[in-house]
């Protein structure tokens, strides 16, 4: 079942993509008749801009080799029990979904990622676990403002990386808090479950609460389970979006 599931993905994605540039090029004398593949790859861009189809040495990704294998062997051509992950290397399009096909010594290796913006993402999960580190120590020290402000700083970095893998054109380029909030209310007012819910609702408070204790425009009231509760979730939220965007 899985070779077939396998052999149906490969099918289909070659006849969506690189037969019919084969095709195309043989026809406009670009390649020969005798064109033999031996990598492809179709790069798709998060802002519907007409992808990219690339053969042979058009080809540029970076190739990880197994623990122990040695690719300094003259002639060393891998054999897919020897390849760890093939993926896009270029800095450029890091942020573009993909479909890449290598040739190896016993068979084509395929791989492919839909998920756009994840350069992008990975930047923003990095500084969101800064200011998750730094509201958890503003928890354990009863530092109620800061909790607050880093905790709002948090999720609304973890909601734009949640915006930005659904290709959400509201918040290309640069954002303000209200557009980011607009924007994630949007997406999740039809909730599919209780956790999306919630996230939206600790955004929503987190945004109201963080404007009135950094600029003294009002009292906030938050007991200790809730600063707990809202922590919690974003721990949560922070380590689902970190297990999507995880490349191995």
């Amino acid at each position: 079942m899985e070779k077939d599931l396998a052999d149906n993905i490969y099918n289909n994605l070659m006849n969506l993509f690189f037969e019919p540039e084969i095709r195309d090029r043989k026809k406009q004398g670009l390649i020969g008749e005798d064109f033999k593949l031996l990598a492809a790859q179709a790069l798709f861009f998060p802002d519907g801009k007409p992808q990219i189809i690339r053969l042979n040495e058009e080809v540029s990704i970076q190739v990880k080799l197994k623990k122990g294998v040695d690719g300094t062997v003259d002639g060393f051509w891998p054999s897919k029990h020897e390849v760890e992950y093939i993926r896009p290397n270029e800095e450029q399009y890091l942020n573009c979904g993909h479909v890449t096909l290598l040739l190896l010594k016993d068979t084509y290796q395929l791989t492919f990622d839909f998920q756009y913006n994840k350069k992008a993402c990975e930047e923003h999960l990095k500084v969101a676990g800064q200011f998750l580190a730094t509201s958890k120590y503003a928890l354990e020290n009863n530092h109620f403002v800061a909790f607050i402000d880093n905790s709002f700083s948090t999720i609304e970095l973890l909601a734009k990386i949640d915006l930005l893998l659904a290709t959400d054109k509201n918040v290309s380029g640069k954002t303000n808090h209200k557009a980011i909030q607009s924007a994630f209310n949007r997406r999740h007012k039809k909730p599919f479950s209780e956790f999306e819910q919630i996230q939206r609702d600790i955004f929503n408070k987190l945004f109201t609460a963080r404007n009135k204790v950094r600029y003294l425009h009002g009292t906030v009231i938050m007991d200790s389970d809730e600063m707990l509760g809202i922590y919690r979730a974003l721990r949560e939220m922070f380590d689902n979006l970190s297990k999507r965007l995880s490349f191995e």
